[in-house]
C-alpha cells in the first residue's frame, strides 16, 4: 500500500491488505472511495462482513454489520445483524447505503440477495459490491459462482437497481501475479516426500509474481481483472433527497 493510500489508516487494515496485496489493494481502494462520498451519519450496512476488516473508515457514519449464522468468519457471530443475506430482519428502506465485499460469490440465489437489498435500500440509497472473476475454490462448499461485468450488470439491474456502473479492478499482469501467489498454498502439502519441493516452487512462484506484477503498465483492455467493483442506486422517490 502506498503512503498516500495508507494515511491515517490503522496498522491492522494495512495488515490485511498487505496479506493479499494485489487482490486487497483494489478493494481497499474501492471501499475508501465509498466511505468517503457518504455523508457524516449515513446508515450503512456492511453485509458478509466477516471481520469487519473496513469498518474504521465508516466511523463517521452509523455502520453495522451483517453476517450469518454459517460464516467461517470469527467475529461473525458477533455481528450487529445475524442473518442470511436473502431475508434481512429489518425495515424497509433502513439504510442509506449497502456495502457487499466478495459476498456474492458465496450466495446460492444472488438475484434474491439483490432483491434483499433493493428493499432494504432507501430511496436514493448507494449499493457498494465487489465480487471475483478469477480466484480458487474457497470458504467451501459455499463457493458458487465467479462473475463477469456483464453478468453483474445485469443481476444488480434486474434487482431494480439504477446507475449500475461496473469497473475492472485491476489489469490482467496483476491478475496473474495474484494467482500465482495464491498457488503457494493452493497446491497444499501431502506426506509424499515432496514437500522441500514444494517449498522451492512456493519461492519460485513468488519472484515470479513480482516480476509479472511489475508488467501492469501494458495491460490496454482491462478484461482480465481478478474481479469487478460495482456501484448502483435505488431511484429517489418522492419527498427523498438524492445524495
Amino acid at each position: 500500500m502506498t503512503e498516500i493510500g495508507t494515511r491515517g489508516v490503522s496498522e491492522t487494515l494495512r495488515k490485511f491488505v498487505d496479506e493479499m496485496p494485489y487482490e486487497r489493494w483494489s478493494i481497499f481502494e474501492f471501499v475508501a472511495e465509498a466511505a468517503r462520498s457518504l455523508p457524516a451519519g449515513a446508515r450503512v450496512a456492511d453485509v458478509g462482513a466477516g471481520d469487519a476488516p473496513y469498518r474504521e473508515l465508516f466511523a463517521h457514519t452509523r455502520y453495522i454489520t451483517v453476517d450469518w449464522e454459517g460464516s467461517e468468519h470469527i467475529a461473525a457471530p458477533a455481528s450487529d445483524v445475524v442473518s442470511s443475506a436473502d431475508a434481512l430482519p429489518v425495515e424497509d428502506s433502513s439504510f442509506d447505503a449497502l456495502l457487499l465485499t466478495q459476498v456474492l460469490e458465496h450466495v446460492p440465489d444472488p438475484a434474491a440477495v439483490l432483491s434483499e437489498l433493493w428493499r432494504v435500500l432507501a430511496p436514493g440509497g448507494r449499493l457498494f459490491l465487489t465480487a471475483p472473476l478469477a480466484w480458487e475454490l474457497h470458504e467451501q462448499p459455499h463457493d458458487y459462482y465467479r462473475y463477469t461485468s456483464f453478468g453483474l450488470e445485469y443481476l444488480v439491474a434486474a434487482a431494480g437497481f439504477e446507475d449500475v456502473e461496473v469497473r475492472a479492478r485491476n489489469d490482467c499482469f496483476t491478475t496473474m501475479a495474484q494467482l500465482l501467489l495464491n498457488i503457494r498454498y493452493a497446491m497444499g502439502r501431502a506426506p509424499d516426500g515432496l514437500d522441500p519441493l514444494r517449498e522451492e516452487a512456493a519461492q519460485a512462484l513468488t519472484d515470479l509474481a513480482e516480476q509479472v506484477a511489475a508488467l501492469a503498465p501494458l495491460d490496454s483492455r482491462r478484461i482480465f481483472p481478478l474481479g469487478y467493483s460495482v456501484t448502483a442506486r435505488r431511484r429517489a422517490g418522492a419527498g427523498t433527497v438524492d445524495s
